[in-house]
């Protein structure tokens, strides 16, 4: 089932699946290299809803590294339980509300050192409107994530998502991205591929599908596996200390060749500086 209709059992059940949990920690070796190269003190993530688990946690790792953030989401339910799980890990965030995610943003011009999205275009209806406030409001970078169309899974996957309705795919259109964002004043400052693990990326936990297919030793997850959670919110409360070393044990294709990775990773990426500002 698509977030769209199951975004509410997250925050019941917390229990993300290795596939999300995997890709979470890996976007924090992204946030490192931005932070270490562009100096980010606050951060601003709209569309905070993007693809599956608990939503609007995708930014914990900048709270927990130093980082004023700031969230965007437009449902008043889902803002108040994103408020909720992150009061959990004792770390600061404002949630504001937005308008679908379009629309003129709540902000001063250059209010934000980052601004940045983790596949959550789809949801954006009018893509040159949104990029151009992104823009207006983002002082040093803007990171953006989707998922990736050269994905030997791609087709499939774009088929069932066309049944769900109330999605914007020309949003995610890589080229579209890049066109609009360089009329905006925007060099790509670097780009590529992420999200790489030995499992294929199709819709379903990636715990069913390695059982099925012989390799369920890939989801021993000691304690978390016992307990029938895995969710990175433990890692960030505490309760499981040791989940990046385990989950990083699957990491070994991210530093793959390009060309592996441009049709078998999960997402592509954009970092996005000013023109006159590349380092």
């Amino acid at each position: 089932m698509f977030i769209l209709q199951n975004w509410k059992q997250y925050f019941d059940d917390h229990h993300e699946g290795l596939g999300t949990t995997y890709e979470r920690f890996i976007l924090h070796d992204y946030f490192a290299k931005i932070k270490d190269r562009y100096g980010i003190k606050n951060v601003l993530e709209v569309p905070s809803f993007g693809m599956t688990g608990v939503s609007g946690i995708n930014s914990l790792w900048w709270a927990a590294n130093g980082a004023e953030v700031t969230l965007i989401d437009d449902n008043r339910e889902r803002m108040e339980l994103i408020e909720k799980v992150w009061r959990e890990t004792r770390l600061e965030v404002k949630v504001v509300s937005g308008a679908k995610a379009h629309g003129k943003l709540p902000f001063n011009d250059k209010t934000f050192d980052l601004g940045w999205n983790f596949a959550g275009l789809w949801f954006v209806p009018e893509l040159d409107e949104f990029l151009n406030e992104l823009s207006r409001v983002s002082k040093k970078v803007i990171f953006i994530c989707v998922p990736n169309s050269n994905s030997i899974f791609n087709a499939p996957r774009l088929s069932a998502l066309k049944k769900q309705g109330d999605l914007c795919l020309e949003s995610i259109d890589a080229k579209r991205i890049k066109e609009v964002m360089t009329r905006l004043g925007w060099l790509s400052a670097e780009e590529g591929w992420l999200d790489c693990p030995p499992w294929p990326d199709i819709a379903m936990k990636k715990e069913d599908l390695l059982k099925n297919i012989g390799l369920s030793f890939l989801v021993k997850q000691g304690k978390a596996a016992e307990d029938n959670c895995l969710c990175i919110l433990d890692y960030f409360n505490g309760k499981n200390k040791n989940m990046e070393k385990e989950i990083r044990k699957h990491s070994w294709l991210e530093n793959s060749p390009g060309l592996f990775k441009r049709f078998w990773a999960h997402h592509r990426y954009f970092i996005f500086i000013p023109k006159g500002n590349d380092l």
